[in-house]
């Protein structure tokens, strides 16, 4: 009978043993190898990095507000109902919900990244992709709560414990946005601890400063780069504010220590083949823009970035083109008649986090505003409008010769550089056009900004923001309540532009 238990028990155990064994196997047998449940940050954050770009700076919150500065008409579909102010496209949740997901799901990977990269992480002391990460989370928040207003933040990309996230005060986001560059130059100028793999070729905007070696210590240059961006994002950030706590003196010191050229700004690289210049694709899957007649007006008959800037619409016989210009605000929905920008036949023209002229377009109004000699705002002034001109592709005896005209003809105060700026932001950075003029209307107590003149016969819908997005409107009651009707956005202010939300 003890034989028998003996081999009894013997048996339960090789039973057990082969179950387990067996559960092992099919759990090896049912992970996915393409879908790890553990990815390097260097990875991640190149995700992140897509996004920002393609979906944030120069997604739908940037198609929108090219229409509501007037840099483009919208001729079709939702474009032309947000151009002539229906209701239906811009108080419904569903007209930016592509940017608004978009935003969340690379924050969402970004605070992936700062987790797996800071104390207790997996990759705690790769300070590098920290620091990266952390300047990335900056310009993304920013661009949300810009658009928005108040926003799901502390709670937000939490699930587990905040399924319905609460809504954030925009001035205390701010906050949170300088905290997270001053957080990510400290961890650029760092050391790694450790070996850990480059971002290299991963990172989308810089890596072709930074060779694909393990360890980056010695990659001084890429590591310079993602700190001269967050200095000129704090002095984007600290004029952004200049309506709330004016301190010209600090934007001067922070751009100081940013771009030195164009080699340095911040911006995508589309190859053309198989990654595209977003305008490039709205032109060719959709053709909803026509060229602005009131983008036209605002600039001098001599500047030489209007042969560029607009370009008749391509016909199949060259012989029919003839440059037309949309009407602002047009009633009519018309495709393939007004004039197109040249820059959509680029397939890979830049999208910017953030450009040398608008750094230099900074410094000269920072410089009018902070009490600088004439001289010095018209020396800072012609510097930001040739980094333009350049931007813009322009040729250098024409360049020479509009700065000589403006040398003679123009008053340089801080109107005439708003002015420029706003046409130097015309190519791809109609966001930060649209932040600046609701800016300098709360800075000029209400009263429409003159420094460029828009002809969109309802004035009253000019949008002062945008709509959250429909997920979370769906999804969250905090969110829902305060979109409501979505009326607010005729009538009220983000926080920095004089608004309560």
């Amino acid at each position: 009978m003890e034989k028998f238990k003996y081999i009894k028990l013997l048996l339960i155990g090789v039973m057990i043993s082969l179950a387990s064994c067996s559960e092992d196997v099919l759990d090896e047998i049912n992970r996915n190898p393409n879908n790890p449940l553990d990815t390097p940050s260097q990875f991640v954050i190149t995700d992140a990095m897509n996004a920002s770009l393609v979906r944030v700076a120069n997604g739908d919150y940037a198609f929108y507000a090219s229409l509501f500065i007037e840099h483009q008409v919208g001729v079709f579909n939702q474009f032309h109902q947000a151009e002539i102010r229906l209701d239906a496209s811009l108080t419904q949740a569903t007209t930016y919900n592509s940017a608004w997901v978009g935003s969340y799901q690379a924050m969402r990977n970004l605070k992936d990244v700062i987790a797996k990269c800071s104390e207790g992480g997996a990759e705690v002391g790769n300070n590098h992709t920290l620091g990266v990460a952390q300047i990335l989370m900056a310009y993304n928040l920013s661009v949300v709560t810009d658009m928005c207003g108040d926003i799901p933040w502390s709670q937000a990309l939490d699930p587990v414990n905040y399924l319905r996230p609460d809504l954030d005060k925009q001035e205390a986001i701010y906050t949170d946005i300088f905290k997270l560059l001053d957080d990510g130059v400290a961890n650029l100028e760092k050391d790694n601890d450790g070996n850990y793999d480059a971002i290299g070729v991963h990172d989308m905007i810089y890596g072709n400063l930074r060779p694909t070696s393990s360890n980056g210590n010695d990659q001084v240059s890429w590591r310079q780069a993602w700190v001269k961006l967050a200095w000129g994002l704090r002095a984007r950030f600290t004029m952004r504010l200049s309506h709330k706590t004016p301190n010209y003196a600090d934007v001067l010191a922070h751009a100081a220590k940013s771009f030195t050229s164009a080699a340095d700004e911040a911006k995508s690289t589309y190859n053309g083949s198989t990654s595209y210049n977003p305008y490039y694709l709205m032109y060719t899957q959709r053709d909803y823009y026509g060229s602005s007649q009131s983008m036209r007006n605002n600039m001098d008959d001599n500047d030489p970035r209007i042969a560029n800037y607009f370009i008749p619409y391509p016909k199949s016989d060259p012989a029919d083109e003839k440059l037309e210009f949309a009407p602002n605000g047009d009633i009519d929905q018309i495709q393939g008649v007004y004039g197109i920008s040249s820059y959509f036949n680029n397939r890979t023209e830049n999208t910017f986090i953030m450009s040398y002229h608008e750094l230099l377009f900074l410094i000269a109004e920072a410089t009018a505003r902070n009490n600088g000699s004439a001289a010095e705002i018209q020396t800072a002034t012609v510097a930001a409008v040739r980094a333009a001109l350049a931007s813009a592709s322009i040729a250098q005896a024409d360049i020479d010769a509009y700065i000589t005209y403006i040398e003679g003809n123009k008053t340089f105060d801080v109107d005439y550089v708003m002015k420029e700026k706003y046409i130097s932001q015309y190519i791809s950075e109609s966001l930060e056009a649209y932040n600046d003029y609701r800016r300098l209307k709360a800075m000029n107590g209400g009263t429409v900004p003159t420094y460029v003149t828009f002809l969109n016969p309802q004035p009253a819908k000019f949008p002062l923001r945008m709509t959250y997005g429909a997920d979370d409107v769906n999804n969250n009651q905090n969110v829902r309540d305060a979109l409501g009707d979505g009326q607010y956005v005729y009538t009220e202010n983000v926080w920095w532009a004089g608004g309560s939300r």
